[in-house]
């Protein structure tokens, strides 16, 4: 080997070193360890011990790591906790307001009858005989209700207290099939008497003159004769008219505009000025 091999070799060695000295320390710098390298060629000890105490850490962060899942899971259960908490809140508040929008309803139809005396009451049951249709509210003779006071929701008649207790009262409704209850109809001004079918809970006005058109919508309201019932109380309106030339009278099927099933105050009307009829009871004179 000749001396000019020698150094072209050196050359090479050095030319190849340099780059990979550059590689690496590109390496390092896009990695952040540049400063590890120029701090352990200044003071290795310090250096491995910075990279002793790194590793140490990594290790402790491992093992701490149940401990975590343990606070995590506590965590959960704590929001899991304050959820449901704000869920039966929510209930609560819908609860209060489906019964505010219900006291303001009847307040509502309170002031559009103000000449009538009204007591509140809530229903506390539905009697399960199959020959009665009737509910049970929680106010009785010791609250001033008799036998035979008419009872209304906020949208329209219910049906009239048929026996008291000293803190219960039964409240017959409009659709069992032993209700009566003389009416008007709203456009034709035609009179008849409302029934009830008990168990299917359907309405029809009896008794009708076939000399009146009637018209499917009409709205059905009390007439206050015979003295039982205050005048013009919302029943509910026609739905359909069954009318026969050939019979005498006509009939008409009404839908409630009370839902008895999801009764849950109601009126009972307590005082109220009948229509005066006394003026028939004596002899036409002459």
């Amino acid at each position: 080997m000749n001396l000019n091999d020698a150094q072209r070799r050196i050359r090479w060695t050095t030319i190849a070193i340099l780059v990979g000295a550059s590689i690496l320390l590109s390496v390092l710098d896009s990695s952040g360890n540049l400063d590890l390298l120029f701090g352990f060629i200044q003071d290795p000890l310090t250096a491995v011990a910075s990279w002793t105490s790194r590793q140490t850490d990594t290790v402790a962060d491992a093992l701490s790591g149940p401990r975590d899942l343990d606070e995590a899971r506590t965590e959960i259960e704590e929001l899991q906790a304050q959820l449901e908490a704000l869920e039966r809140e929510n209930e609560e508040l819908r609860e209060i307001q489906g019964e505010w929008q219900i006291l303001q309803d009847l307040f509502n139809r309170a002031r559009q009858t103000p000449e009538l005396r009204r007591q509140t009451a809530n229903v506390i049951g539905y009697d399960t005989s199959p020959a009665v249709r009737s509910i049970i509210i929680d106010k009785g003779s010791e609250d001033g209700l008799e036998v035979g006071m008419p009872v209304e929701s906020s949208r329209g008649m219910v049906g009239r207290i048929f026996r008291t207790t000293q803190n219960s009262a039964q409240v017959v409704l409009i659709t069992d099939n032993a209700s009566a209850i003389p009416v008007r109809l709203g456009t034709s001004r035609a009179t008849g008497s409302l029934r009830g079918r008990g168990a299917t809970g359907d309405l029809f006005v009896e008794w009708i003159d076939l000399k009146f058109q009637l018209e499917v919508g009409e709205v059905v309201l009390t007439s206050g004769l015979g003295g039982d019932f205050p005048q013009d109380l919302v029943i509910g309106r026609v739905v359909q008219i069954d009318r026969n030339e050939s019979d005498l009278f006509q009939q008409a099927i009404v839908q409630p505009a009370t839902d008895f099933d999801t009764l849950e105050i109601v009126f009972i009307i307590t005082d109220f000025n009948p229509v005066d009829t006394s003026i028939f009871d004596s002899p036409t004179e002459n």
